[in-house]
């Protein structure tokens, strides 16, 4: 009878590894539907199966073990287990022993020897590995890859360390854990058998695992009570001590001492089967863990997590899932801290939404484990994936492409695609960039295009990836121009003289048929850029939501890249600033001096308040300085455009930065002055409240008394101590540049699995849209050409009737003895020497 055996470490009473092989059985029973599975684990497995289909195979009956092999289609190695030896002497007469080994390393070597003594194929399934400490361990490791057909690893640490031990990068595929595949089942048994049940919120789930030493257990348990009690008398809430093992390294012992005399804690006996875990995790409110699996099922239950790390692997997930910044190390946990980032945590709304996004992304990574597996039992070889989706990171090569005018017009697209181009190179990426018309496209691996702000170019160059077979990776830098295009426009608000009163933003009429048109065409190329990319790289989760919402923008294939700050504007000084232009302590608002910006609300606000105020920037155009120019009174410095060393010292000198626009996302300007120690006032549109939250003033940017408020009670505050250090954990472009190259390794994969007639026909697609929009293009212009010439003509008959009535008035006696009057006035004046 032929089957899949899955060989792993399910049915020892560890949850994670449990989780992985109920991941692996929904992945595989989805991919290869009527299947006969088998599977191999511990004493546990068969209460774990329950009604499952898969039929258990005990490790410790070696001739039943023997003939499932034999029997089996594919032997999949995975569904828990880790190749490692840290823990226990490492050597080659462990592979040799007879009777079932728990060191799960040397257990995969023999089965793997078994099975190509047999004949039938294996693969490693998402396996993790790491540490492998000896060349033993090493050897053994690069044995069980050498007989694999195909090979997946849940993280890129693992990937690297097996190529260490010799496998060539292109074999190594990178897929996340299975685990993430955990669907939830009813949770309320949960419930009622914890006695949580009217149990204050909000509910915080505590994992902790043994580890170290016993002054470590007993740092460990005295911070976690502390936890457990600021739990209860800073949130209101309970804990839920969760054990995710019993056989081996219990976790039960640490975590019923911590129970102990602690108000406020429930301890659970032992973890549900994994839907059920899941289900029980969705009813808390936050989860604090220390095993991997702990936040791996936090995020299948959409809950937000705060990593405790004692492993590289803990570390790598909580970046996966965007929550690295929250993360505390074993060695330096701290209750205090980490009460503080629970309630930050628990604070945000935007983290169901965050969640859903990277535990969409991370599930499509983990679908490539089944897709090989299908592949070999249909082809009996996995089909050829380009090295580029699992190949080191300097052999990615990608061609940054920009508008033309990024030298001559620099904004916050150019600063992001210079500094992360920077920061890609020290991880060893190959970056080009092109402002160019037609590049030829060749020598690039993928091609990062940039600003839906103005979409003709990244449609353009998504148009042409398409065409040449390249994926894209595209940074949106997007926000709704409704609001501005209807109350942005100047030419349409209320401009009194500066000495009769301030301007007043007034809605624009509706947009003319040709503007309106315009629009539409560019709504038209920002989708049809969307539909190109493979990877979107929006600045900020509400980025994300509004592309989603407005262009069907796909959250699978999206990561969110935090905007950046130089390290330089943390360290910036005053000094340079003040000796060149003398000034000290005033309002800034460094950005292009533009309606978008919305300098002449600013100007117009601080009129009268005898606060300084200093606008730098380049006028784009010099109309709307002028016009900033013309409602300034004597507190107001015009500057040009600043070095980039003058600008950080002009945040130092600075007491507060304003930034009223119209939208921002968040304004890299805004984030630098942030780090040079100013006081923050941000417009509300867009994206700001992500990065800042409470810790900065937020005005309206259509109303001139809001901008003012904000700005007069900002300058009278010190900005936050907490602010600085905020970005500086946050907003760096290291994490950005890793952000980023995340994304290129998703669309890579993305781009691997496509044949060449997937390509050809996106190609198709792309020059079928491309000749839509050109067929649309004509006939606006078509139409725009029409409408001029229906003005033309408006315009020519009404001076016609001008002219006519001109001359029937000037024909009249009375009008030329009124201008023959006038005139001999004027010549009495001047005779007179009278002044008009």
């Amino acid at each position: 009878m032929s089957h899949l055996l899955i060989c792993g470490a399910a049915g020892y009473t560890n949850a994670g590894d449990d989780a992985i092989l109920w991941g692996m059985l929904a992945q595989l029973q989805t991919a290869l539907p009527g299947r006969s599975i088998r599977v191999a684990g511990g004493p546990e497995l068969s209460e774990l199966l329950g009604a499952s289909t898969a039929t258990p195979v005990s490790y410790d009956d070696r001739a039943e073990l023997a003939r499932a092999i034999d029997e089996a289609d594919l032997v999949i190695l995975g569904g828990g287990g880790l190749l490692y030896d840290i823990g226990y002497e490492a050597d080659l007469s462990r592979f040799l022993g007879d009777p079932s080994d728990r060191q799960w390393l040397y257990e995969t070597a023999r089965i793997a020897a078994a099975a190509a003594a047999a004949g039938r194929p294996t693969m490693l399934f998402s396996l993790g590995a790491g540490p492998l400490l000896t060349d033993a361990a090493r050897r053994v490791a690069k044995f069980i890859c050498d007989h694999s057909k195909a090979i997946t690893l849940r993280d890129q640490a693992s990937a690297d360390l097996l190529a260490e031990c010799g496998l060539p990068r292109s074999r190594l595929h990178v897929a996340a854990d299975p685990a993430l595949m955990v669907e939830a089942a009813d949770g309320r048994d949960f419930v009622q058998r914890s006695h949580l049940a009217g149990a204050p919120r909000p509910w915080v789930a505590l994992n902790l695992r043994p580890w170290g030493d016993a002054a470590q257990h007993q740092r460990l348990v005295a911070e976690a009570r502390a936890f457990v009690r600021a739990v209860r008398e800073r949130l209101g809430g309970t804990t839920i001590l969760l054990p995710f093992q019993r056989m081996y390294d219990d976790d039960r012992p640490l975590l019923l001492r911590v129970a102990q005399a602690q108000e406020g804690a429930v301890l659970v006996e032992s973890a549900p089967p994994p839907p059920d875990l899941v289900s029980a995790l969705s009813r808390c409110d936050l989860v604090v863990g220390m095993r991997l699996h702990a936040l791996i099922l936090a995020l299948d239950a959409g809950k937000p997590f705060v990593a405790l790390s004692y492993d590289p692997k803990v570390d790598e997930f909580a970046r996966s899932a965007g929550l690295e910044s929250y993360a505390q190390s074993v060695a330096d946990f701290d209750s205090r801290s980490l009460i503080e980032s629970c309630q930050a945590l628990l604070q945000r709304a935007d983290i169901p939404a965050h969640l859903q996004t990277r535990l969409t992304q991370l599930r499509a990574s983990a679908a490539l484990s089944a897709e090989l597996a299908k592949d070999l039992l249909e082809s009996k070889r996995p089909r050829s994936r380009p090295a580029a989706a699992s190949a080191p990171t300097d052999r990615i090569r990608v061609l940054m492409r920009i508008r033309p005018d990024h030298l001559e017009q620099p904004g916050g697209d150019t600063v992001q695609m210079n500094e992360t181009k920077r920061r890609l190179e020290h991880l060893g990426v190959a970056v080009d960039i092109s402002g160019e018309e037609s590049p030829d496209l060749s020598g690039c691996d993928l091609v990062h295009a940039f600003n839906l702000g103005r979409p003709e170019e990244p449609h353009r160059h998504c148009l042409e990836a398409a065409e040449q077979g390249k994926p894209v990776a595209l940074s949106t830098v997007y926000w709704d121009f409704s609001e501005f295009w209807t109350w942005g426009d100047p030419d349409y608000w209320e401009l009194p003289t500066p000495e009769e009163g301030l301007p007043h933003p007034r809605p624009a009429p509706p947009p003319d048929p040709v503007e309106a048109r315009r629009r539409a065409r560019l709504d038209q190329q920002r989708r049809a850029a969307i539909e190109c990319a493979a990877v979107y790289l929006p600045n900020g989760q509400g980025e994300a939501d509004l592309l989603h919402d407005t262009y069907g923008m796909d959250p699978s294939r999206t990561v969110v890249v935090t905007n950046a700050v130089d390290d330089m504007f943390f360290e910036a000084k005053p000094d340079l600033f003040v000796e060149k232009y003398g000034l000290r302590d005033f309002v800034l608002c460094a950005a292009r001096v533009e309606k978008r910006k919305n300098q002449l609300a600013l100007v117009a606000a601080l009129r009268g308040a005898s606060v300084p105020l200093v606008i730098a920037g380049q006028p784009n155009p010099t109309e709307y300085l002028d016009l900033c120019r013309r409602y300034a009174d004597e507190n107001v410095t015009f500057l040009g455009p600043l070095s980039k060393e003058e600008l950080a010292s002009a945040y130092a000198a600075a007491k507060v930065h304003a930034l009223p626009g119209w939208f921002e996302t968040p304004g890299l300007s805004t984030l630098e002055a942030a780090a040079a120690g100013c006081a923050i006032v941000s417009t509300d549109r867009g994206t700001a409240r992500e990065y800042f939250g409470d810790m900065v003033r937020y005005c309206d940017p259509k109303r001139i008394d809001s901008i003012r408020e904000a700005v007069l009670a900002a300058y009278r505050e010190a900005p936050p101590k907490e602010l600085k250090e905020h970005i500086r954990a946050r907003c760096t472009w290291e994490r950005a540049a890793e952000s980023t190259l995340e994304g290129y390794r998703l669309a890579l994969a993305i781009s691997s699995k496509e044949t060449a007639a997937d390509r050809h026909e996106a190609a198709l697609q792309a020059l079928r849209g491309q000749a839509d929009y050109l067929a649309k293009l004509a006939a606006d212009r078509a139409y725009e050409a029409q409408q001029m010439k229906e003005w033309g003509e408006t315009v020519e008959a009404e001076l016609k009737r001008l002219q006519a009535e001109f001359d029937r008035l000037a024909s009249r006696r009375l009008y030329r003895w009124s201008s023959a009057a006038a005139r001999a006035g004027w010549s009495l004046l001047r005779v007179l020497g009278v002044k008009p």
